[in-house]
């Protein structure tokens, strides 16, 4: 019988569909090619976080049920980004072990317990969850959810404005998915700098999750500048999460460039970790880098912040050689190498 090696093979040797997400930096979804080569070891996770692969790995069998099943996995990382083996290989012999090679067996409870408090099985936060959810109903073209239809009528009608309690993630993540659709999209245009603030940052955590088009982003830049001018730090990190995956890439780079530029009186922290957090592949050369990393210093952040900051981005693949080469750049402050000669030293 076939060895099985990862999850990728046990999948398809047991006849099922799958697709991955990542459930990381945003809800997006990752090649079944990608994350096969990432199993191997070939190529290194595109998007870590916290020196991790947070994933989404979604799985049926036509033949077997109509049901879909889901893994939430947190897989280690090891210092060049690639998979820490061990780990996956210690929750696929017990996914083996509890449902067969075919998924044919049901697992005992003490098998089930075993599963569900793996290490490296995670709950994602409400807002992924939602996003999710969202993502994968609509790609497996199954209907939007019940809280929908609600969501739509709230943004359509301002004198409901003021009741957005009752107004959920998983309907505005429903509305962001399908802003295809003419009449969402110009619903959401139309309501977003008019809602609350309650309101208006759930929306934001939805949206940014999908590549929102030309009038919406041109309204959230134009939100991120007045919030960023009147030190609206709420509002403002909001709107740069709303924007970081814009369709338009002019949308970003503008958006990138007003955060770098930008100071806030408070939540400073917060603004730097939307940069690094949303904004990564506009990192994407030693200046970027090394500007991100003055904004870091001046902005006088405990040690441990910085190495946080720094380690973060230094695990992405394609911001790892920017961070690397902005370290020992000989044009630094005085204030940064004093934060990096420490980073070194620990």
């Amino acid at each position: 019988m076939d060895t099985i090696n990862t999850l990728s093979e046990f999948l398809l040797q047991s006849g099922s569909q799958y697709r991955v997400f990542d459930m990381g930096r945003r809800v997006t979804k990752i090649s079944t090619d990608l994350f096969s080569d990432f199993e191997h070891a070939v190529t290194p996770y595109p998007y870590p976080i916290g020196q991790h692969a947070c994933v989404a790995v979604v799985f049926w069998n036509k033949q077997q049920s109509t049901e879909h099943y889901v893994w939430f996995l947190k897989l280690p990382l090891d210092e060049r980004g690639l998979l820490e083996q061990a780990s996956r290989s210690q929750f696929l012999e017990l996914v083996i072990s509890a449902l067969g090679r075919s998924l044919e067996q049901t697992p005992s409870e003490e098998q089930q317990s075993a599963l569900d408090h793996n290490p490296i099985i995670f709950k994602p936060s409400d807002q992924k969850l939602a996003a999710f959810t969202s993502y994968v109903r609509q790609l497996m073209k199954l209907p939007a959810s019940q809280f929908m239809s609600p969501a739509l009528s709230y943004l359509q009608d301002e004198s409901q404005y003021h009741e957005w309690q009752s107004v959920g993630y998983q309907g505005l993540s429903d509305l962001a998915v399908r802003l295809d659709d003419p009449m969402i999209s110009n619903a959401v245009a139309q309501s977003i700098d008019k809602l609350p603030n309650e309101s208006f940052c759930a929306l934001c955590c939805a949206l940014e999750n999908v590549q929102v088009n030309t009038a919406l982003a041109t309204k959230l830049l134009s939100i991120l500048t007045a919030a960023l001018e009147n030190d609206n730090s709420l509002i403002a990190i909001h709107a740069a999460r709303a924007l970081s995956f814009a369709k338009g890439q002019g949308f970003i780079s503008q958006a990138f460039e007003l955060l770098m530029n930008s100071k806030l009186s408070s939540n400073q922290l917060d603004l730097l970790v939307i940069i690094s957090g949303r904004y990564w592949l506009e990192i994407k050369d030693e200046l970027a880098a090394l500007n991100y990393l003055e904004k870091v210093a001046a902005s006088k952040v405990s040690d441990d912040i910085f190495s946080q900051l720094f380690s973060d981005l230094v695990f992405i693949p394609t911001c790892r050689l920017p961070m690397l080469t902005a370290l020992r750049n000989p044009n630094r402050s005085n204030e940064l190498a004093q934060y990096i000669a420490k980073f070194i030293a620990a």
